[in-house]
């Protein structure tokens, strides 16, 4: 008996479930231009969403302001430093009887490494597990605080490229890359020797 009363009163609220959204679609029928509408609002919604992800993003981009600023300064770094790199090889080179006129190009594939001062507290807790934290040293300069930098270690060249007019000669060729090859090491580093007109 009280399965048939449960179905009743499901049968009922379906019904007025039912009645409710023929009502209501009937009402959204006699809107004019409902197409229009829902355009309009769809429009909006998407303004809102748009304008609120820029608002966010603008408030980021104030703080790595700072971030830029020294990546930019690393890569003039670099750049000098490449620069001076490929002068000293290239006086070098030149120095090897028969080379000629010697052109060098180095290529780096990381960018500068930059050790900073670390603050390390060791805690033990209660199970004897010993729990090593690390902040770094800050310093405040004119209103600033930055990190302390212990070191910046500059990258080693991934490849470098030799052009000299005396490597047409296979002597001079191999003393060019044995001579590029002593500079570096056992580095990972990719030399190439061509000959120049």
């Amino acid at each position: 008996m009280s399965e048939i009363k449960e179905d009743l009163n499901e049968d009922k609220t379906k019904q007025k479930k039912k009645v409710l959204f023929n009502s209501l679609f009937q009402r959204l029928k006699k809107i004019k231009h409902l197409d229009k509408i829902i355009t309009v609002l769809f429009i909006a919604i998407i303004l809102l969403i748009y304008f609120s992800s820029s608002f966010s993003s603008g408030t980021s981009s104030s703080n790595s302001k700072t971030d830029n600023d020294s990546s930019s300064e690393n890569t003039d770094i670099i750049l000098v430093y490449e620069k001076e790199l490929e002068e000293k090889i290239q006086k070098t080179l030149a120095s090897i009887k028969d080379s000629g006129e010697v052109r060098v190009m180095v290529c780096f594939s990381e960018g500068i490494e930059t050790v900073i001062a670390y603050k390390t507290e060791k805690q033990t807790n209660n199970n004897g597990v010993v729990i090593e934290t690390k902040t770094p040293i800050l310093v405040t300069n004119a209103g600033k605080s930055e990190t302390i930098v212990l070191e910046k270690i500059m990258p080693k060249p991934t490849s470098i490229v030799v052009v000299a007019t005396g490597a047409k000669n296979t002597n001079v060729k191999l003393e060019i890359l044995r001579a590029v090859q002593t500079m570096f090491g056992s580095t990972n580093c990719k030399i190439e020797i061509f000959a120049g007109n």
